[in-house]
């Protein structure tokens, strides 16, 4: 069993640009934290983060760049929000398998797209963009960016799934 982890931002730099949209896939069920419905930035990574501190220990958490791109992410939010503390590194990573799919399909830089298609998976909403986020934001299209973070979710555990069957030695969790 694994968990599906995913974020939205205004940006690529942490520094400037917030977390609009946390989503979990866990259970068969997924779950998303939008910072149009939170009170803010913060409320919604810790709402987050007690629904990671469920995911029995022995699920692994899976995502596309997820450790390279996400959870340093928000690290770098909670700083600057001046809330990073060594007890949130051991809740992310104390006891929790995490599988970052980028970096076990080699780590050069392709995007999730070239793999879903050389894999078949198709995706739900192949027309929303990562890249539209800020755009969308602004326009207040939340819906969009919903579906763009479903999509990212569910596609990634198709990626999981198809990686898993194709190399089952290399992928045992």
């Amino acid at each position: 069993m694994v968990a599906v982890f995913d974020i939205e931002t205004l940006g690529l730099d942490a520094f400037h640009h917030p977390i609009v949209l946390i989503g979990l896939k866990s259970g068969g069920k997924i779950k998303q934290w939008k910072l149009w419905e939170e009170k803010d930035e913060l409320t919604m990574i810790f709402e987050c983060f007690k629904a990671l501190e469920k995911i029995p220990s022995h699920e692994t958490i899976i995502g596309y760049n997820n450790l390279k791109f996400d959870v340093p992410y928000i690290v770098t939010r909670l700083q600057v929000h001046s809330k990073w503390t060594p007890d949130l590194w051991e809740l992310l990573y104390r006891n929790r398998k995490w599988l970052d799919l980028y970096q076990f399909l080699g780590n050069d830089y392709r995007r999730m797209d070239l793999w879903l298609e050389k894999l078949g998976i198709k995706k739900r909403y192949k027309d929303i963009r990562g890249g539209d986020m800020p755009i969308h934001y602004k326009n207040k299209q939340y819906k969009l960016i919903e579906q763009h973070n479903s999509d990212d979710l569910e596609t990634s555990e198709q990626l999981y799934l198809k990686l898993q069957s194709e190399f089952p030695e290399l992928l045992r969790i």
